[in-house]
């Protein structure tokens, strides 16, 4: 089977960071960013026993790529010849890319005062007999899509190379005049760092250089304020402590291995402070059963953050600090909590979470997170105090005459207090126990969880695979570690998988056979899984990553896609997203229906007053009692109100977001269909509420108001327009 099918995994779904570091020796030294890919023709001597080509010699991966794909291309060109054009450009150059040693590198930016930004960059490649076909492509691509600033192709040698921003392209490449990244002292330092022996990637960040460019945009880009402001903001975050970033990953025998080191001396500030990679606790590991099938831990300090934050965006906009800290203490003082310390502060650093399924069962709902408190009492208190001040809010902004009720409960569970969100299909709860907070989709997971440590449990530690992942990674007491018993969750996910990779049946309905086998046998995959995880630590020089997987992307095929980190964020995004503010809407119309509904029953009252006259306006129906509050539809948040009653007169008749037509009118005149009061709208409004003069209220599609309008606007003019 043809090898170059390895770029499909070590290209596209592994990490792209790597030992000869590919085509460094062409790359000039001031590059600021390097990425390196040494080609599937040659993917060195361990490939040939590893768990990923074994993997692609039992599927029909080699036949998505080598026909499939091919044909699929064609297609396109024979229904649409222009974009098929492009495409076929697009893979003659994706073809030497993916087989032979392929570098992109980028030095910069020019932006002289008056004359718009020229970038400096480039992408290198080693094509072997297909170098003149790449040219010549190459050449055609650059034809069709003139720039800005120069772009050219440039043959040196066994180099082909694209090149932009430079007027002498032929001197940007390194190797004759020119020195090279590979002869660059940093580069050199950073790489030393990482032990993988035959890298298939590579990647090199130089942040002293990068930051030194954005120091010079913005000197020159003529901007004061962001002239005075950077400076501030890159000393709070830390940034100067950052120097180079260096990556490889590669074959470790039959497994694939990824290294990063990040050079950050002592003593680091802002950011770099934050990320503490000291080992971890006994508290927090003994936390996370032996039986997770997916786990994680590390330290992170939300106060630190808020700190932070708050210091950073302080020298960006004082004010809107100040508004937010207003915001803060009117909080503190309504519900008697300070966030910052009573919240944050009494959170602990050490982080976990796991999936046991002898406690939450397979999937996203047995998740838990952990936290190991500072101070359990402070934050049981502060969180119940936090819950009573939410619901007092949500009851106050709905009204009394919502029908929906959202409410915090408890329950007992063997001793544990178990609070919960009490809300249909998913419940976040949370319990404090033995001084650690749990978290968890349901009560049953949290109590399960809380339980399983309370009783001392096996821990991770007695783990077996967990343990294997853990001698492999070589690396004992790490700062931080993510962990995935593949064997175990593969199963589970593989049925997706399945579903997905069939997505290639498309082209079945336009002649094009498909591989049926995309995906190996689960049989056949099982045979070349293993556990999978990485670890993070920290030295007095910088900070350091290493993970092991059996084959690039491993991890993602064993877990469900739905769920998988490349795929549930947006799909819970859009699914989510649409859902929650249709909510909100359906809610905020409920909402101004109970505020024009209070309305007409002040209208009543003063009518029976007024000897059967309705207010002449909505000022006049203050005297009856009922709040400013009334008077602002949450669809359109125009507050704050004003706090002095006179004032307040003044805003509702004159900025309130509703219509008054009861003057004039009166409990006679004013029958059950006849329009007395509506919300203000705009134009892409898709309905509104209108009070009728019996004080019923009801929600009609904006067409249909204006007709009902226009009709009263005949029979008499309006008036307690806000």
């Amino acid at each position: 089977m043809s090898a170059r099918i390895a770029f499909v995994f070590a290209a596209i779904l592994a990490p792209l960071i790597a030992a000869a570091q590919p085509l460094a020796d062409h790359v000039p030294a001031d590059a600021m960013i390097y990425v390196g890919w040494r080609g599937s023709a040659d993917l060195g001597p361990d490939y040939a026993q590893s768990n990923l080509k074994a993997v692609l010699d039992d599927s029909q991966v080699a036949d998505f790529i080598d026909r499939f794909l091919p044909a699929v291309m064609d297609k396109v060109s024979q229904l649409n010849p222009q974009a098929g054009g492009v495409g076929q450009i697009i893979s003659a150059i994706a073809k030497p890319s993916w087989q032979h040693p392929t570098a992109f590198f980028f030095s910069g930016v020019d932006a002289a005062p008056g004359r718009p930004p020229v970038p400096h960059l480039g992408i290198l490649w080693q094509p072997g007999a297909d170098a003149d076909a790449l040219a010549r492509q190459l050449d055609q691509l650059v034809g069709q899509a003139p720039a800005p600033f120069p772009v050219k192709v440039v043959r040196q040698g066994e180099i082909v190379a694209l090149l932009v921003g430079y007027d002498k392209p032929e001197a940007a490449l390194a190797g004759r005049v020119t020195k090279s990244l590979a002869d660059d002292a940093n580069f050199k330092s950073a790489m030393s760092h990482l032990a993988i022996k035959e890298p298939v990637s590579a990647a090199y960040v130089d942040y002293e250089r990068l930051f030194g460019m954005i120091d010079d945009l913005i000197k020159t880009s003529g901007q004061a304020d962001a002239a005075a402001m950077w400076p501030k903001v890159r000393d709070d975050l830390g940034l100067k402590g950052l120097k180079h970033l260096a990556g490889t990953s590669g074959f470790a025998g039959k497994e694939y291995a990824t290294e990063v080191f990040v050079d950050a001396p002592e003593p680091r500030e802002g950011l770099l402070k934050l990320v503490d990679a000291r080992p971890l606790g006994d508290e927090i590991l003994a936390a996370i059963p032996a039986n997770v099938t997916t786990a994680g831990a590390g330290r992170f300090n939300l106060a630190a953050l808020y700190d932070l934050i708050h210091r950073t965006v302080n020298d960006v906009d004082a004010d809107a600090v100040r508004e937010a800290d207003n915001f803060l203490q009117g909080v503190t003082t309504d519900s008697g909590v300070d966030l910052r310390k009573d919240l944050l502060g009494s959170l602990g650093d050490e982080w976990a979470y796991f999936a046991d399924p002898t406690i939450g069962g397979r999937g996203l709902a047995g998740l838990t997170l952990v936290n190991h408190l500072k101070d359990p009492a402070k934050f049981e208190k502060t969180l119940t105090k936090l819950q009573e001040y939410a619901l007092k809010e949500i009851k106050q902004q709905a009204g009394a005459d919502m029908p929906v009720q959202i409410s915090f409960r408890t329950t007992e569970v063997d001793g544990m207090t178990i609070h919960y969100l009490a809300v249909p299909l998913v419940t976040p709860s949370w319990v404090v126990r033995d001084g650690n907070l749990y978290v968890a989709p349901f009560p049953q997971v949290a109590a399960g969880a809380a339980r399983h440590a309370s009783e001392h449990g096996p821990s991770i530690l007695k783990s077996k695979a967990f343990a294997s992942v853990r001698e492999r990674l070589g690396q004992q007491n790490p700062g931080s570690f993510q962990f995935m018993d593949l064997p175990q969750t593969a199963p589970d996910a593989y049925g997706a998988w399945l579903v997905v990779s069939h997505l290639v049946g498309f082209g079945d309905l336009f002649g094009i056979k498909s591989p049926p086998l995309l995906l190996p046998e689960l049989s056949k995959l099982l045979s070349h899984l293993s556990p999978a995880g990485s670890i993070a630590w920290e030295d007095a020089q910088g900070f350091h990553m290493k993970s092991i997987e059996p084959f690039p992307g491993s991890t993602m095929v064993a877990s469900d896609p739905a769920t998988s980190a490349i795929y549930a964020e947006p799909m819970l995004i859009s699914i989510l997203l649409p859902a929650i503010s249709r909510a909100r809407e359906q809610a905020n119309r409920v909402k101004s229906m109970s505020n024009l509904r209070i309305m007409g029953q002040a209208a009543m009252i003063y009518a029976n007053e007024h000897n059967g006259k309705l207010p002449p306006d909505f000022a006049a129906m203050l005297d009856e009692d009922i709040s400013p509050s009334v008077f602002l539809n949450p669809l359109r948040n125009s507050g704050p109100l004003p706090a002095d009653r006179k004032a307040a007169r003044e805003w509702v008749n004159e900025q309130n977001d509703y219509v008054w037509l009861g003057k004039g009118k009166t409990t006679a005149t004013a029958r059950p269909d006849t329009l007395i009061g509506y919300e203000n709208y705009s134009e892409n409004s898709e309905g509104i509420n209108v009070l009728f003069g019996d004080g019923h209220v009801e929600w009609m599609t904006l067409q249909e108001a204006r007709q009902l309008i226009e009709k009263s606007k005949a029979a008499s003019a309006p008036d307690g327009k806000l």
